[in-house]
């Protein structure tokens, strides 16, 4: 059995269901007792689902920043590569305990973990 898992989220929150899928897994994975730790990491499109100011009413989808704050509560770690959301969305409140990290700090996680799968 694997003591951890990074889930690598890389879609945008809406649209497809491929950032929410990944969301799940890492909780599900977690309640399970499957692993000890996991660690979501936002990159490229995933950034956008740390936004807090998500409207997901608008378009009559189910909100993913009710599904970061479940993986939060659980103790999950979530993190966003900063430059990237920057990027897309430049200087933006993000959901709290959501943990801004750098590229480099990125790759570090990265190379904690056991199991790495990719939305």
């Amino acid at each position: 059995m694997a003591q951890n898992i990074a889930v690598l989220i890389t879609k945008p929150p809406y649209g497809t269901e491929d950032a929410f899928a990944g969301l799940r897994l890492a909780l599900a994975m977690l309640a399970s007792g499957s692993v000890e730790k996991a660690t979501v990491l936002m990159m490229g499109d995933g950034t956008l689902n740390a936004v807090a100011s998500q409207k997901s009413d608008a378009i009559a989808m189910p909100s993913n920043i009710e599904a970061v704050q479940d993986l939060l509560d659980f103790g999950a770690e979530v993190c966003c590569v900063s430059e990237d959301l920057e990027i897309r969305a430049g200087k933006i409140l993000t959901i709290e305990g959501v943990k801004m990290i750098s590229w480099d700090d990125f790759r570090s996680i990265l190379r904690e973990h056991q199991l790495v799968t990719t939305f």
